[in-house]
């Protein structure tokens, strides 16, 4: 398969991302592979599959709002935050009524905080990932990352059980925010179930399985760009773009794509000043 674009992969659970993403290139012999977000092994749904020069739209796709459906455990904590890790604490079941996690669910939505990554997570501290140091049993400073949950709708409340929706910003980790909203319950929790229906402009009903996925499930870079929602700008000469040599454009936007008139997209560029622009990335057409 010698095109360049993505494809929407809907992860099943039990499958790390990075096994996914090596099935679908040898089901369909892909030079080059890369994915906009990771899922956990737990999580199901959106994965952004980057196809050879798709790759490099990398960094364009993987900073975008989310949107999950998550079902928490009430009363039992795990050291990964999730059902695939050990349970580290147990709690005798107590009543907590509707109208007390609607007011918990109300207090999260919209709200910006700083929220505490979980230990068992791919970010790298001095070099080496969280879930490596919490694998030796070693302690480590976490900083705390600035997000936002942009919604919280709770879709149904049933014995020890929560299940929500979640609209949120990038870097939000939903283990830390269950594990966040049981605390303001005065109690423990886990995920049980995770599936991820957005990533940035890309729905689960854009999706398909890695079973049924063939070439033509490929959305090309034009089309995917679009999708994306940033804009593309089309030049009839586009020499200068080539040798990512500095342009004046007339736009609002500070980062844009040039494509070719035959609808090839071939670098972005972003605002230096004023009407200037200068390159950013080139050669997405390579």
């Amino acid at each position: 398969m010698n095109e360049s674009g993505i494809i929407i992969l809907n992860k099943p659970q039990g499958l790390t991302t990075n096994h996914l993403i090596q099935r679908l290139k040898r089901k369909l012999n892909v030079k080059k592979i890369g994915h906009a977000g990771t899922l956990d092994p737990l999580a199901t749904g959106v994965v952004i599959c980057l196809i050879n020069s798709g790759t490099k739209l990398s960094d364009y796709f993987l900073n975008e709002n989310k949107a999950y459906e998550v079902t928490m455990k009430l009363f039992k904590s795990t050291d990964t935050y999730d059902s695939d890790g050990k349970i580290i604490e147990e709690q005798e079941r107590f009543e907590i009524k509707k109208e007390e996690v609607e007011e918990v669910v109300s207090k999260f939505n919209g709200l910006t905080y700083e929220q505490e990554p979980p230990m068992y997570s791919a970010i790298k501290v001095e070099g080496k990932k969280l879930y490596e140091y919490a694998r030796e049993n070693q302690v480590v400073k976490v900083n705390k990352r600035t997000i936002t949950i942009n919604s919280l709708t709770l879709d149904k409340y049933e014995e020890d059980e929560i299940s929500m929706t979640v609209y949120c910003s990038k870097g939000t980790y939903i283990r830390s925010l269950i594990v966040d909203i049981a605390k303001e319950l005065n109690t423990i929790a886990h995920v049980t179930r995770l599936n991820r229906i957005e990533s940035g402009n890309f729905k689960i009903t854009d999706s398909v399985s890695l079973d049924d996925c063939e070439e033509s499930n490929l959305i090309e870079m034009f089309d995917a760009i679009k999708m994306a929602s940033y804009e593309i700008i089309k030049l009839e000469d586009t020499l200068n773009i080539e040798h990512g040599k500095k342009i004046e454009l007339e736009t609002k936007n500070d980062i844009v794509f040039i494509s070719n008139k035959a609808d090839q997209v071939i670098a972005c560029y972003e605002r230096e000043k004023n009407k200037l622009f200068k390159c950013k990335r080139g050669g997405l057409n390579i």
